[in-house]
C-alpha cells in the first residue's frame, strides 16, 4: 500500500495543481489497513476537507496504478489532532486546590518525520540556506531573524524549515513552535475572525518562540491576512522569537505584498536555494534511495536523472515510481522498467521564446529588455546581454541568425562569442552558474 501510494503521489499533484498538493496531499502519511488504504492526516478538520474534496481524486489515481479498484478512508493520527494538544487556558486545580502546573506543549504544524538536517542533501545550491538554519537551531531569535529563503518548486525549502523544526524541539523540547503553510495561516485567521475569536487567534500565533511559515508568496494580494501578519511579526520580532519564511521568488519579487512587509522580510537574512547540479542530484538520488534500502548501479542512477526532472521534487518523485513498479512486477530495478514506470508521467518541453528569455534575464539582473537589445556599451549591460544570447541558444534552441535579429540585428558571430564567452564563464564562477542555473529552471517552468 505505501509503494502504491509513493507512485500516486506524482500524479496526483498534477491533478490537483502544486498549491493544493502541498498544503493537503504532501502531510498525508499512509499506513497499513485491512485491505484498504488507510490515509493518516494530522486533524479532525484535515480528516473532512479531505474526505470532501480530495478523496475521490486519490481513489481514482490509486485504482489507475493498482489496476483494481481501491477502498480509501482517512483516519487521524493518534495524538495529533491539533483540539488533543492544545494547552488549556485555565490551569485545572487539583486536590487541594493548588493549580496544575502542566508542561508547555509545542505547537507545530504536521511535521514530516524524515525531513531532518541528517537527510538534507548539501550542495553549491542550497549551502548557504543550509548553514542558516543550522544557526537559527543553535540560536533562535538571536542571530538571524528573520530568516527568509526562496526557490523555485521542488528544491527543498519545505524540507529544511521541517529540519529546523525538529532541531529546535530536539534541543529545547518544551519549545512553542508554529510550522505551517501560509494558506493556512489565513484559513485559520478567516475561522477565527467567523467565530469571533480573534483573542485566541493572537495568542496562538503572537505566544510562541518560533514561527516557521511556508510559502509567504500566498499572502500577496490578500489585505486583511497581511494586516494581522504584519503586526504578528512585529509582535515575534519585538520578544526576540524566532521568524523563517519561505517564498518561491524573493521579497522584491512578490507582486500585492505590502511595502512594510517586504521591508521586514528583508531586514533579515536572506538565503536562495538554486536547481541542484547533477553531481547533487546524483547525491540527492543515492540518499534517497538509500533510505529504502535500495541500492542503485551508477547507470540506473544517471538514468533517473535524466528522467527526474530538474527539482528535487521530481527526481524523488520519479525514484518513487520506479521502486513502486519493481515492487508490483516484482522485478529488479532496470533500464527497461525504468522506462516503463516514467515515460507516462514524461512532460512535453515548453517552448520558450527569446522575447520570454529576454523578459526573465531583465527582470533578474535589473535592467529594461530595450536596453539588453539595444547597442549600448555600457558595462553592466554586457553580461546579462550575454547571458540573455546564451539562454536563447541553449534553452530555446534558435539558430544564431535568428537570435541576432531578436538582439537589436547583429551579426550571427557576436551571438556565437557571447555563447563562448558564458559557457567559459560558467565553469569558472560557481555563483554566476548557480545564477543561470536558477533562470534555467525558472524558464522550464514557465507555461506551454
Amino acid at each position: 500500500m505505501e509503494a502504491l501510494w509513493s507512485a500516486a503521489l506524482p500524479l496526483l499533484r498534477q491533478q490537483v495543481g502544486e498549491r493544493n498538493f502541498s498544503a493537503w496531499i504532501e502531510p498525508i502519511r499512509c499506513v497499513s489497513g485491512n485491505g484498504e488504504v488507510c490515509l493518516e492526516v494530522p486533524s479532525r478538520f484535515f480528516q473532512e476537507w479531505i474526505t470532501r474534496h480530495f478523496l475521490s481524486a486519490i481513489r481514482e489515481a490509486l485504482t489507475q496504478l493498482g489496476g483494481e479498484p481501491c477502498a480509501v478512508r482517512a483516519v487521524v493520527a493518534a495524538g495529533d489532532d491539533p483540539q488533543a494538544r492544545s494547552v488549556p487556558s485555565t490551569p485545572a486545580a487539583a486536590a487541594n486546590g493548588e493549580p496544575v502546573r502542566r508542561p508547555r506543549a509545542p505547537k507545530i504544524g504536521h511535521l514530516v518525520p524524515h525531513y531532518t538536517f541528517e537527510t538534507f542533501v548539501v550542495g553549491a545550491a542550497n549551502e548557504v540556506a543550509f548553514q542558516a538554519a543550522q544557526a537559527v537551531s543553535a540560536h533562535p531569535g538571536r542571530r538571524f531573524n528573520p530568516v527568509f529563503l526562496h526557490g523555485g518548486v521542488g528544491l527543498g525549502k519545505t524540507h529544511l524549515i521541517n529540519a529546523l523544526a525538529h532541531e529546535l524541539l530536539r534541543r529545547r523540547a518544551r519549545m512553542r513552535i508554529v510550522c505551517l503553510a501560509a494558506e493556512s495561516f489565513m484559513n485559520v485567521l478567516i475561522t477565527s475572525l467567523r467565530q469571533d475569536q480573534m483573542n485566541a487567534f493572537r495568542d496562538r500565533f503572537r505566544q510562541v518562540d518560533a514561527l516557521i511559515l511556508d510559502d509567504v508568496q500566498f499572502l500577496a494580494g490578500k489585505e486583511r491576512t497581511q494586516e494581522e501578519f504584519f503586526h504578528t511579526f512585529n509582535a515575534l520580532y519585538g520578544a526576540e522569537k524566532q521568524i523563517v519564511l519561505t517564498s518561491d521568488k524573493p521579497p522584491a519579487a512578490i507582486n500585492g505584498l505590502e511595502q512594510r512587509l517586504r521591508s521586514r522580510f528583508e531586514g533579515g537574512l536572506i538565503a536562495d536555494i538554486h536547481p541542484p547540479t547533477r553531481e547533487m542530484r546524483l547525491a540527492i538520488l543515492h540518499a534517497k534511495a538509500g533510505s529504502h534500502g535500495v541500492t542503485l548501479v551508477p547507470e540506473m542512477a544517471e538514468l533517473l536523472v535524466q528522467y527526474g526532472g530538474p527539482s528535487v521534487r521530481e527526481l524523488e518523485g520519479a525514484l518513487n515510481r520506479v521502486m513502486a513498479t519493481a515492487a508490483v512486477r516484482g522485478a529488479p530495478i532496470s533500464a527497461e522498467l525504468i522506462e516503463a514506470a516514467l515515460r507516462p508521467f514524461r512532460r512535453a518541453r515548453p517552448v520558450v521564446s527569446v522575447e520570454a528569455i529576454q523578459e526573465v534575464v531583465s527582470v533578474r539582473f535589473g535592467v529594461s529588455v530595450g536596453d539588453l537589445v539595444s547597442h549600448c556599451r555600457v558595462r553592466q549591460l554586457a553580461l546579462p546581454r550575454q547571458i540573455a544570447m546564451y539562454l536563447s541558444r541553449t534553452v530555446a534552441e534558435v539558430p544564431f541568425l535568428t537570435i541576432g535579429e531578436k538582439f537589436g540585428g547583429r551579426d550571427h558571430s557576436t551571438i556565437m562569442y557571447a555563447v563562448r564567452t558564458v559557457e567559459t564563464k560558467r565553469v569558472a564562477d560557481r555563483d554566476l552558474d548557480q545564477i543561470i542555473a536558477g533562470i534555467e529552471c525558472q524558464l522550464r517552468e514557465l507555461p506551454v
